[in-house]
């Protein structure tokens, strides 16, 4: 027999996996030359081509198979090896993690103490503690004469035109049995997620007024392919993010027409809200989600939600202060999450379709406070971003965090390793704390400038 074909027989019989660590492995040795000098032409494309496609990071498990252990560990190699380099660069800025992150990720770390999966929890925490080297590398990246929304705007623009494409060539892939749009992703909330996200991008690119001849183009494709998604929970969060943007952006504006007009739409939008809630009798933040769910065909149930969500509201009683420990619960059909399954008439669900849920459940009380201290203190540097007069970046991350929070009311992105929304957040609240950090001169050099004698 000749020796290639022993070789290529002890390979094959090694399994898949063994042979993608090895294409993988020859990759990085040709990659690394160019890729540790050009980060910016290719991370983003890396994170969202992994987290959109089925076999990224949207497995069932959850918990990270080994084909996703391969993916995201390469990545997170090239990232550490890009940060060991950039020390060495003089004028590299020198980025830091704000304290109160750092806070939340070692409860987290902690929690695994108690998990019944304390190997799963182990390998979720990991994938999540990767998600700080792209964010650091996300942020050196748009500090150094770029912005976050450059970054993601090419990256976003490429998979969903590919969308398009697949939507127009193959509909009966792109489209589900119900005649949601989903293109190549594995669910149709995958892909209205991410049209959230380019909605969002496009829309601030727009309202900065960059290369609106493509831009604007680009924001009509996206809010198109949001709808037809038909995921309701998108669409909220892209109507209350834009909403809130509109306003600061109207308010502040110096074209007083273009502020009356925002102004004026702003006031119709919340008489016919306030009509629409008084004429069915509900609340207003309930008359929204019921007027967006109507909107896309579906049930005051929220497709099942809500029986899935009272199973969860009993489980948590039971560990209402710490949780189960960090990715500790959706670990298959055994425990807990199994028995929850077994009770439902759909199913079996890996998420309890909404981050808060999911979170309070896992990390309890007192994880939920750790996390509302992270947000409470990236509003506040957002709006010191606002004060320093550096509003297009103010714009996109608050727009940013309207929508990670609005979207984790029915869909499970809150510290969710390899989701594409928590990585976005991690890599806004990251930025925005360095950003401002570096922008603020240090208080000695203020004092002296303010003290310098003036000729």
């Amino acid at each position: 027999m000749p020796s290639f074909q022993l070789v290529f027989q002890i390979i094959a019989g090694l399994g898949p996996y063994f042979s993608v660590a090895i294409l993988l492995a020859m990759f990085l040795g040709l990659f690394l030359p160019w890729g540790v000098m050009n980060p910016q032409k290719w991370l983003f494309l890396y994170i969202f081509g992994i987290a959109l496609l089925p076999f990224g990071g949207n497995d069932p498990d959850g918990g990270g198979s080994l084909y996703k252990q391969l993916t995201w560990g390469l990545l997170y190699v090239l990232c550490f090896i890009i940060l060991l380099r950039s020390r060495k660069d003089p004028d590299s800025p020198k980025l830091n993690i704000p304290p109160e992150l750092l806070l939340l990720y070692t409860f987290l770390f902690i929690t695994i103490a108690w998990s019944d999966y304390r190997l799963s929890s182990f390998k979720r925490y990991m994938l999540l503690v990767g998600l700080l080297l792209i964010a650091l590398i996300s942020a050196k990246l748009s500090l150094q004469g770029r912005s976050f929304a450059s970054l993601l705007d090419k990256p976003i623009a490429f998979f969903m035109l590919c969308g398009v494409a697949m939507a127009l060539a193959l509909p009966e892939m792109a489209f589900d049995s119900d005649g949601a749009l989903r293109a190549y992703t594995s669910h149709k909330n995958t892909w209205g997620q991410f049209m959230l996200l380019c909605s969002v991008v496009f829309l601030n690119n727009t309202l900065n007024r960059n290369n609106l001849k493509l831009n604007v183009p680009l924001l009509f494709i996206a809010l198109a392919l949001l709808y037809l998604s038909k995921s309701a929970t998108s669409l909220l969060a892209f109507i209350f993010s834009t909403f809130f943007v509109l306003i600061v952006y109207g308010f502040f504006s110096k074209n007083i027409a273009a502020r009356l007009i925002l102004l004026a739409g702003t006031l119709a939008a919340a008489v016919a809200l306030l009509v629409y809630s008084v004429l069915h009798g509900k609340l207003p933040f309930d008359a929204m989600i019921e007027l967006v769910f109507t909107s896309m065909d579906k049930s005051s149930t929220l497709t099942g939600r809500i029986q899935l969500w009272q199973l969860m509201g009993a489980e948590i009683v039971h560990h209402p202060w710490f949780g189960t420990g960090f990715g500790g619960f959706w670990v298959g059909l055994d425990g807990a999450a199994g028995a929850l399954g077994r009770r439902l008439d759909w199913g079996p669900p890996t998420q309890a379709h909404s981050g808060y849920i999911d979170a309070m459940n896992e990390i309890g009380a007192v994880g939920m406070l750790l996390f509302a201290v992270v947000m409470v203190f990236h509003v506040y540097r957002c709006a010191g971003l606002y004060s320093a007069g550096l509003k297009s970046h103010f714009l996109l991350h608050i727009a940013i965090m309207i929508s990670f929070l609005v979207n984790n009311y029915a869909e499970s992105s809150l510290i969710q390793g390899t989701n594409m929304w928590w990585i976005i957040m991690t890599c806004s609240i990251i930025e925005v704390s360095n950003r401002l950090r570096l922008h603020r001169p240090p208080l000695k050099q203020f004092q002296q400038a303010k003290l310098r004698p003036q000729f």
